[in-house]
This record gives structure tokens, C-alpha cells and sequence, in this order.
């Protein structure tokens, strides 16, 4: 290659180019510059550049597709072509590394910012789905502890109307149920959670024994005042007198053993079936079972 400081600008980029052995119209695919526009560039013909800060990035293109240095290059552009290359608008302090250096760190901003969302999104996500399933999970009916048995309530197509006086609701069960008899009962005239007795001086014509055998729900009106509303346990035993008339709603009818006057009643019904009996101090006998 002759002396850089003898040749004009186009024969140093043309000389470069064959020394590296690669055509202009190679030079022309890998730049995505024409080549025309480069065979008027070696020819040291700038009018067919766009001019200003255009030419000069051709000129870098070029020179580094031939192996030149390309702030080499474009310092020689400048000199031999000043009003084409715009020379005037050139900025003295910023360099073609110093624009890489900037638009890689935008690069890296860009993409640390498009993670920062995705991972803000997914935080968010992952709240909403656990507030979403803790409320569920605590409003959801269930059992009150491992292996307890729910609650059994009437179907609500079956269940049977309000008694008089209030509607058919559940009252907490004791925290033990202790067998209930004439001997521990509570006095007549104190009211109690349990069976229900006249004034004091006036007889009974009618006592109604419950014993359970199974979980089962159970309402009892003794005289026109509702008593009890509630589900029974296995093995409960209940007592009632009763002036007039006893009304028992069973949610599990099969699941109650009833005695009237201490002789036993034939069953209310099968399991898991809701039945409503009444029983009058004077129609109890047809309750009895038959001998």
C-alpha cells in the first residue's frame, strides 16, 4: 500500500478494500449501503452521500467492513471533504464509542426495567391468588375440627315452617350433655336449657322421653314455647312434661328413641328423614307402639 500520506481519500479506501480482498458489492450487502454510493466514495465523489452526520456514518461502515480504523476514517472524510461531511456540526467531545457505550447502557436499562414490571406483575398475582383463597378458605363452611362430624340440618326444600313465635334457629349444645331424669332434673319453676316444668302444685298428664342414638337435629315446643333447637349427640337423653301438647321436628327421625309416659312410642320415622309430630296429653296412646 502506498504512503496514507500521499493518496487521496478514495484511493485509501479502495487500497484498504483490496488488501483485505473483498469486492465492493460485498462491502455493499454486509453495510446495506449501495453500491454506487461507495464506488462514488472511492472515486473521492461525496455528492451522492446524504451529507453530514449521514456521510460520516457510511464512511465508518465502510471502513470497518475493510479493516480501517473508523474514527481514522471519518478524521480523514473530514479533512478531505469539510462542507460534505459536515465538519461544522461535528461535536468535539462525543465519539462514535462514547454513542455504542450510551445506546448499550440504554440497552441495559430497558431490559432491567422490562424485569422489574414482570416481576412486579407476578408479586402482584401471586397476592391476589393467596387473598383469594385464604378468604375461601375462611368463610368456607366446614367441620370445626379434624374428624368432626357437621352438623346435620333438615334439606332446605323439606324443612319444615317456623313454630310460633320464632323461626327454626340452631342454639349452641352444651359443653357436656349430661343424661337428663326426674332425680337430677331442675326444679319446675326454674328455667333451664333442658326439659321444661309447670308451676309448682300442678301435674303433668304427660311425660316425653328422648333418648338419641345418633347425631340428629332436633327441635321440641312443649306448650306453645319452643325448648329446644339443637343437634342432639349419641347417646343424649332428654325429658319433658308436658300439660297439653309436645311438637318435635327431627332433621334424622330414625335416629330418636321416644317414650310417652315411660312406655315406648313407635318410631317418628326413617333415617335421614324430617318429620313433624305432634303429641296431645289425650291422642298420646295412638303414638305408643302396639303390643
Amino acid at each position: 500500500m502506498a504512503d496514507e500520506r500521499t493518496v487521496d481519500f478514495g484511493t485509501f479506501l479502495r487500497q484498504a478494500r483490496e488488501t483485505r480482498g473483498v469486492s465492493l458489492q460485498q462491502v455493499s450487502v454486509t453495510t446495506k449501503i449501495s453500491a454506487r454510493v461507495l464506488d462514488a466514495l472511492e472515486r473521492n465523489d461525496p455528492s451522492k452521500l446524504p451529507g453530514g452526520i449521514f456521510s460520516r456514518a457510511f464512511v465508518r461502515s465502510y471502513a470497518r467492513e475493510v479493516g480501517l480504523d473508523p474514527d481514522l476514517a471519518v478524521a480523514k472524510f473530514v479533512t478531505a471533504f469539510p462542507d460534505e461531511s459536515g465538519a461544522d456540526d461535528m461535536p468535539s467531545a462525543t465519539t462514535a464509542e462514547d454513542s455504542e457505550i450510551f445506546q448499550s447502557r440504554r440497552r441495559v436499562a430497558t431490559t432491567l426495567v422490562q424485569l422489574l414490571v414482570t416481576c412486579l406483575v407476578v408479586v402482584v398475582l401471586g397476592l391476589v391468588y393467596v387473598s383469594t383463597w385464604g378468604s375461601r378458605a375462611k368463610t368456607a363452611p366446614g367441620v370445626s375440627g379434624p374428624g368432626a362430624a357437621a352438623p346435620v340440618r333438615p334439606p332446605e326444600a323439606t324443612r319444615p315452617a317456623a313454630a310460633p313465635g320464632g323461626v327454626l334457629e340452631e342454639t349452641p349444645a352444651p359443653a357436656s350433655a349430661a343424661p337428663q331424669s326426674p332425680a337430677n332434673a331442675p326444679p319446675p319453676d326454674r328455667p333451664a336449657d333442658g326439659p321444661i316444668g309447670s308451676a309448682v302444685g300442678q301435674a303433668e298428664p304427660l311425660v316425653v322421653g328422648i333418648v338419641a342414638s345418633d347425631l340428629c337435629w332436633l327441635s321440641v315446643t312443649v306448650d306453645g314455647s319452643r325448648v329446644l333447637g339443637r343437634n342432639l349427640r349419641a347417646g343424649e337423653r332428654l325429658e319433658y312434661r308436658v300439660r297439653a301438647e309436645v311438637t318435635l321436628i327431627a332433621g334424622n327421625a330414625a335416629a330418636l328413641a321416644v317414650t310417652l309416659n315411660g312406655k315406648p312410642a313407635r318410631p317418628l320415622g326413617g333415617p335421614g328423614q324430617v318429620v313433624t309430630a305432634t303429641i296431645t296429653a289425650e291422642s298420646f296412646p295412638a303414638f305408643l307402639q302396639q303390643p
